[in-house]
């Protein structure tokens, strides 16, 4: 046998020992270089129940995609043209109620906006708000922990007459 095929047959076999040793520690199982067959973490577990027929969101946790955990309020910072948006860089806070985005801007000098359903990146500023909603943005910008934490983009504010 020439020395390149013994070469390549002694790390063919240092691969396969190093495979075995490195699942052997990663199984925790120090006396034997091979895994046994049963589950030993929650993956394979979860793997084993999908191969069986199991519906991988019911065995899974949830990913990034899709929905985000859902708060009963927003709250950050309005970002946007500083130029065309006066509220730009200013904290905010944000409630739904009755299919409508209510929008606390500036803790101490509030002004309010809504947000229908059809505005993504436009709002409404409004004079008045109801009391109850008035009252749960005030403690939401005062708490901003408990909310979803996130930026707001308005390419728009509408201003009522």
């Amino acid at each position: 046998m020439g020395d390149l095929s013994k070469g390549i047959l002694m790390l063919l076999i240092a691969g396969v020992v190093g495979s075995q040793a490195f699942k052997a520690l990663d199984s925790g199982d120090l006396s034997s270089p091979t895994v046994a067959s049963s589950p030993k973490s929650a993956d394979e577990k979860a793997i084993k129940s999908i191969m069986a027929g199991a519906d991988p969101s019911d065995v899974l946790a949830a990913t990034a995609a899709g929905k985000r955990p859902t708060h009963e309020c927003d709250a950050g910072y309005i970002i946007g043209d500083l130029d065309d948006n006066p509220f730009s860089e200013i904290s905010y806070a944000s409630v739904n109620a009755e299919g409508i985005t209510y929008i606390q801007v500036s803790r101490y000098n509030p002004s309010y906006l809504i947000q229908k359903q059809y505005q993504v990146v436009s709002a409404t500023e409004i004079d008045e708000i109801p009391d109850s909603i008035k009252e749960r943005l005030q403690q939401t910008i005062a708490n901003p922990a408990r909310c979803n934490s996130m930026d707001l983009y308005l390419s728009n504010i509408k201003h009522t007459q």
